[in-house]
């Protein structure tokens, strides 16, 4: 069972997209590219995840991981996770990070809160009063910052970065060094990770295995510029991943209607 109609409280939205439960599947689906970062419970039994020297490992139960068994994931907008923690975004790309590092003891008490509760609604009462709280602490005034993150976002075209400094008044400088310290990456490598994840986002949603057409519209300039691409965030190329058994069950989801 996926759950991902779970909207957050009007006051988290603007850094939150969405609350949503994994239960009962039989099969766990690929962690596919991502821009925002997951605030993952897990109830039942964790992760064993391979990092990058290929060491198997079992994830904390309630850790923090950014690009993705029961478990309530908490998933935040790109960018956004700036605004709860005083950690720079660029310690937790790739990575699980255990809640306890990251907030202390408040950390570990507000994980074995949310494990301990007994229902999702509970749950969901629980992890916002807490991020409500980190927000009143942490929180950045708005800034330009916000603004770039969300213009990269939604351009595809690597040129519009220069339009994205000329339009805010910064300088490139300014620009890659605040943009890493928020999002965990450079511009260029985020924007580049948006448009594949917009991509392959569409194709699982609308279980595509025609892949051309879309990438073409999207900015790849050629069939082997998209399958270079793919293969770099997924491992496999387009034609063997874009099959039934993987539309059947991954992590995109569709847009919440407000």
């Amino acid at each position: 069972m996926k759950l991902c109609d779970l909207k957050p409280n009007p006051s988290l939205r603007q850094y939150i997209s969405r609350y949503w439960v994994w239960e009962n599947e039989q099969d766990f689906p690929p962690i596919l590219p991502g821009t925002g970062t997951e605030l993952m419970f897990h109830y039942n039994d964790p992760f064993v995840a391979q990092n990058q020297n290929e060491k198997i490992f079992t994830a904390p139960s309630c850790h923090i991981i950014s690009p993705r068994c029961g478990f309530i994931s908490v998933r935040f907008r790109a960018g956004a996770f700036r605004h709860f923690c005083g950690e720079s975004t660029s310690d937790l790309i790739d990575s699980f990070i255990d809640i306890n590092d990251l907030w202390g003891k408040q950390g570990k008490e507000f994980g074995q809160q949310v494990l301990m509760a007994k229902s999702l609604k509970e749950r969901i009462i629980i992890i916002e009063s807490f991020l409500i709280k980190l927000l009143e602490r942490y929180h950045h005034p708005k800034s330009w910052l916000d603004t770039a993150v969300k213009n990269v976002f939604n351009g595809y075209d690597i040129a519009k970065l220069k339009e994205v400094t000329n339009d805010l008044f910064i300088c490139d400088r300014q620009l890659q060094r605040k943009f890493k310290e928020a999002v965990g990456v450079s511009p260029k490598t985020f924007q580049r990770i948006s448009r594949f994840e917009t991509v392959l986002k569409y194709l699982m949603l609308n279980r595509k295995k025609d892949y051309l057409e879309v990438a073409l519209k999207h900015g790849y300039y050629d069939q082997p510029h998209f399958i270079k691409e793919f293969k770099t965030h997924v491992g496999e190329s387009p034609s063997i991943f874009l099959q039934n058994k993987n539309f059947m069950s991954h992590f995109y989801n569709e847009k919440l209607k407000n």
